[in-house]
């Protein structure tokens, strides 16, 4: 399993520079729309190691196919030059009766499914490679239709998932969506995510993947538990922390992570 950092913002560069130098980190993943003013080869020179690439603002469910078309020939030179391990993006409500959401929104996963597989499709077609879709951290009921949503968008359009193990935990917590359901689709896939979250301020509470906080116990266990289904020849997995960057901090997740991929098994809790 090759353990990478989510790069979202420039000026943490010395702080991604020092977790790959010590080893910390073996490849990087940009948001890369905050990065599409970079000339490529400046990218490569600064990362110097493998990369993903993580879409967020593509909003390719609700874009129309003339934005589509603008932002792949943006995206395209890099992804010929840095030769990403991956490209993954969101399935997620950007917009609600055209006004814009202060939060991603979980999409209806049964009406949604012409369009969004429509979508997958254009979207692939235009970037040239395949897509990897992460898991949305469900707060209510229809959560429990993302895994079967995800196995049929995969056989109709090829797009496997970006698993985000931590979303996953968020889901069984929030509406009890069953950690075991998830299981066809991290055989599936090489590429996952992982990150801290936290509880909502207000009634009622729950649980959210604000990644600013060290991982949580369930989600460690959860990667314990099926750690010899989540490593594989090319597996990948993120770490995302986006607020609260403290460096050691976030270090000594980076250190747990290649701890539950290289000691020997330890007794798990999780159930699920």
């Amino acid at each position: 399993m090759d353990i990478g950092f989510n790069f979202t913002l420039g000026n943490t560069l010395p702080m991604v520079q020092r977790f790959r130098d010590e080893g910390l980190i073996d490849y990087c993943e940009l948001l890369i729309d905050n990065f599409l003013q970079v000339p490529p080869h400046d990218l490569a020179e600064a990362l110097d190691c493998p990369v993903g690439f993580h879409i967020m603002f593509s909003r390719f469910i609700e874009a129309d196919r003339a934005q589509l078309r603008d932002l792949a020939s943006q995206l395209r030179p890099y992804i010929e030059q840095l030769k990403p391990r991956y490209v993954s993006d969101h399935v997620a409500c950007f917009s609600h009766q055209g006004r814009q959401l202060y939060h991603l929104a979980e999409i209806d996963y049964p009406t949604a499914y012409a369009q969004v597989r429509e979508q997958v499709l254009f979207w692939q077609e235009q970037l040239g490679m395949p897509l990897y879709l992460e898991n949305y951290p469900s707060i209510l009921d229809g959560g429990h239709d993302a895994p079967a949503f995800f196995q049929q968008l995969a056989e109709d359009t090829g797009a496997r998932m970006l698993f985000d193990a931590s979303n996953a935990v968020c889901a069984w917590r929030n509406c009890g969506v069953p950690l075991t359901d998830w299981l066809p689709h991290i055989d599936a896939t090489p590429h996952f995510h992982v990150g801290g979250y936290n509880v909502s301020v207000l009634e009622p509470r729950l649980i959210l993947d604000t990644h600013d906080s060290e991982l949580a116990d369930d989600t460690l266990d959860y990667l314990r538990q099926w750690r010899t289904r989540f490593d594989k020849p090319g597996a990948t997995l993120t770490y995302e922390r986006d607020n609260n960057l403290d460096e050691a901090s976030i270090a000594r997740d980076l250190r747990r992570l290649r701890a539950v991929f290289c000691e020997e098994p330890a007794p798990c809790a999780l159930t699920a």
